[in-house]
Order: structure tokens, then C-alpha cells, then sequence
């Protein structure tokens, strides 16, 4: 089979969309289908055969590029009639669509609840007045009005969000949720529990919960630190993984030495099971790794009902609030240091191999289509 994957940037680096396209081309190369990478940038990728076929768009401003590069994209797929084309966003062009990051105008609503409530609506009318804003709009309202592709939901929240925004067919829509390594995060990594606690000054029997990400205001980070200081005297620490700023310490001053800030890690896998509860109390994620990444390591989680991996939590598990609720996450959190818990690796979850062999199904099932 004949595979064209459009992606701004081939590189496992960049961001979760990136990885997911990285690996999923390797997957399918490994698994001897002609796989070729339309994208602006490219890491060189680790098996020869993939070919990256480069093109040029324009880099700023950023919904220009968006634009520039969907319709580079499209004037070359045409070119490659008898090809499967894969698409993530950012293309008019595609046989199958995986929105990754989940749907644009769910995204906007629910990321704009983060903003003061006597300010939200002039947010709103700025934003929406953006180029950037505009395009993506656009764009998304193209693939499912004109594209019309197969879909790949990675959670129940976006197939449901495709479907209540844009009335797209059921049978049209593929779930198929995020998968990771097994093998890597798993709740034997708690061997390096005392190691982690350590390395961070955390004492052996001390409540740790866990806030993992790269965009902290999205994923509730002020919403995280008010509960914080709602909690009191109860004792607990918090570590922060992945990037800070002066206004972001600021915030935590009363909360003392409760609040570690770790900045970016190379082994997340053993932090899991060192931690006693992941927090990520997001305003919007289509399948969040991190909350799934937590729960195959063995470390129950709070989150929102605004992330799609909030399928995945259920029972012992942990909690799954409203968003922006900060009376309802330090009540959850309370809850979690009264009575601390393990859970043993959801069976529910799929490996990455597993989720990216469905890809492969859907891919054949549309190429035998497009044929017939």
C-alpha cells in the first residue's frame, strides 16, 4: 500500500502530533508499505525507506503558514492518485483524517473558559477575530463539509464533538484512542521510587501529587495551584514537570516548599509511580498521554471531563471534575491523601503497536474503497 502522510514537521520532538506521525510512519514502513512524508521539515528518519518529500510554505504568521502549507499539500497529493492519504490537520487534502488534537471549536469553547469571567466574551471576539483563528475554522469546516473523509476519533469526547459541531455521519468515524509502551510505563518502575524521591527531596511517606505538561495554563495550572492553597495545612508536596516561569513560582510563594518545580525530565516513566496521584485539571485535551501514561503505571489520577482520557478513568481510578472547578479538584485532592491507593495497570489500555495496527486496518479498508 501506497501511504502519504502530511505533517508540518516529521520530528518526534516537536509536540504530541509529531510523535504520534513519527511512529506511526515507522510502524507501517517496518510492516513493508511505501511510505512518503509531505511535510516542511523532517528529522531523517530512522529506516531509509520512508521518503520525506519537502515543500515549501510560508512561516509566518502562523495561520498563513497553516494555509500555505494545506494548499502546497493538496496541488502535490493530487499528484498521487493511487496513494492513501493521511492527514492531522492543516491539509484540505486526505483520505483519513485524525484529528489529534481534537475538534477546533470544542477546543476554542472550552479553552476560553480559563479567562475571567467579566473579560471571557471580549477573549472570545479577540480570538475569533484572529487570522489564525480563521483559518483553522475554515479549514476544519472543509474536511467535513467538502473532504468528507474517513475519521479517526482518538477519544469518545472528539467523536462526539465532531458529531454535535459538524452532524458528520456515525459510521464515518473510527475510535480508536491513543495507545503508548506498555513496556515502559508500567508499575514495576516503582523500583525507583526511592531514587526519584530523592533526587527531588521528598521524604519516603510524604503525599506527592503530580502535574505534568508543556502548556500549564491550558492544562489548568492556575486551577491547580488556587486548590492547592484551598487544602490548607494538609500536608503534601506537588512537583511540576516540564517548563516554568517567574509568574508561574510566584503564584505557589505561600504554598512554600510544598511546590517542586522538576522543569523537563528524560525519564517521566519512573516519575508515575513515585508520584502518589497525577493532576491535570485541563481545560482541553482530545486523549491526554500523560493521564494514560499515569494510570498504566499504577498512579491514580484527577482530571476533567474536558479531556478525552477521561473515558479511561473509572471507579478506584481517580476523579474526573468539571473544568475551572477549584472547590471541586481540592475536595478530589483531599479525598486522594486521605485515603491513598494504587491501581493496577488498566486492561483497557492498548499498546501503541496494537492502536497503530487498527490505523493500518482503516487504512486498508479505505484503500480496497478507493479502488473498488
Amino acid at each position: 500500500m501506497n501511504i502519504s502522510i502530511a505533517i508540518e514537521k516529521f520530528d518526534p520532538h516537536v509536540g504530541g502530533a509529531e510523535r504520534y506521525c513519527w511512529d506511526l510512519a515507522h510502524f507501517l514502513a517496518q510492516r513493508g508499505h511505501d511510505v512518503e512524508i509531505i511535510c516542511m521539515r523532517a528529522k531523517a528518519p530512522k529506516i531509509e525507506s520512508i521518503r520525506i518529500a519537502p515543500v515549501r510554505a510560508l512561516n509566518f504568521p502562523q495561520g498563513l503558514r497553516h494555509l500555505s502549507f494545506a494548499i502546497i499539500h493538496a496541488l502535490r497529493a493530487r499528484n498521487l492518485p493511487g496513494s492513501i492519504h493521511f492527514g492531522m490537520g492543516n491539509t484540505f487534502l486526505m483520505d483519513i483524517y485524525q484529528p489529534h488534537g481534537g475538534v477546533h471549536r470544542a477546543w476554542f469553547s472550552r479553552e476560553t473558559q480559563r479567562y475571567w469571567k467579566p473579560v471571557r466574551s471580549l477573549m472570545r471576539l479577540l480570538k475569533r477575530l484572529s487570522f489564525k483563528d480563521v483559518v483553522q475554522r475554515i479549514m476544519e469546516w472543509w474536511i467535513f463539509k467538502i473532504t468528507k473523509p474517513r475519521v479517526i476519533a482518538i477519544s469518545d469526547m472528539v467523536a462526539d464533538d465532531i458529531q454535535n459541531f459538524f452532524h458528520y455521519p456515525q459510521e464515518m468515524i473510527d475510535l480508536i484512542p491513543n495507545g503508548i509502551d506498555l513496556d515502559k510505563f508500567c508499575p514495576e518502575n516503582d523500583v525507583f521510587r526511592d531514587e526519584i524521591r530523592q533526587r527531588y527531596g521528598i521524604g519516603p511517606d510524604e503525599f506527592v501529587f503530580l502535574f505534568v505538561a508543556q502548556n500549564p495554563r491550558l492544562k489548568g495550572y492556575e486551577t491547580l495551584i488556587d486548590a492547592c492553597i484551598e487544602l490548607g495545612d494538609i500536608p503534601f508536596k506537588i512537583l511540576i514537570v516540564g517548563p516554568s516561569n517567574e509568574p508561574m513560582r510566584r503564584k505557589t510563594d505561600s504554598l512554600g516548599d510544598r511546590v517542586i518545580f522538576a522543569g523537563n525530565v528524560s525519564d517521566i516513566q519512573k516519575i508515575y509511580p513515585s508520584c502518589d496521584c497525577l493532576v491535570h485539571p485541563t481545560y482541553y485535551d482530545a486523549c491526554s498521554l500523560v493521564v494514560l501514561e499515569s494510570l498504566a503505571s499504577g498512579t491514580p489520577v484527577i482530571t476533567t471531563r474536558s479531556n478525552g482520557a477521561s473515558m479511561f478513568v473509572k471507579g478506584d481510578m481517580g476523579h474526573v471534575l468539571p473544568a475551572g472547578d477549584v472547590h471541586a479538584l481540592s475536595s478530589a485532592m483531599r479525598n486522594m491523601i486521605s485515603s491513598p491507593k494504587r491501581i493496577i495497570g488498566s486492561d483497557i489500555l492498548k499498546s501503541h503497536l496494537k492502536v497503530f495496527a487498527d490505523v493500518e486496518e482503516v487504512m486498508l479498508r479505505t484503500d480496497k474503497i478507493k479502488k473498488s
